[in-house]
């Protein structure tokens, strides 16, 4: 599933970067770790479960990637955070909204 994770990311940030007034670049925090970009942002997590927070003004729907299907998209209002369920040995890589 590693290879369809890059294709899509190359994907989104494709279509991120070619929608006019849609801009968002994703950058690496002071540990280098990529920071998502838009609203939906990881996390804590743990065993069935992961931690969506929304880092918006406006209410969001999103979920969390991982191997195999990824979680039903769940509203998460503005500023808040929005946990969601996972089944057994799902690790999330990223959140995303959808």
């Amino acid at each position: 599933m590693t290879g369809l994770r890059t294709a899509f990311v190359a994907a989104m940030a494709v279509a991120l970067l070619s929608v006019p007034g849609a801009v968002a670049t994703a950058s690496a925090d002071a540990d280098g770790s990529l920071r998502e970009p838009g609203c939906a942002k990881l996390g804590a997590s743990g065993w069935g479960w992961a931690d969506i927070r929304n880092a918006c003004g406006h209410t969001i729907s999103a979920t969390v990637e991982v191997d195999g299907w990824d979680p039903d998209c769940i509203q998460i209002a503005p500023g808040g955070v929005g946990r969601i369920g996972l089944e057994a040995g799902d690790e999330p890589y990223y959140a995303y909204e959808c």
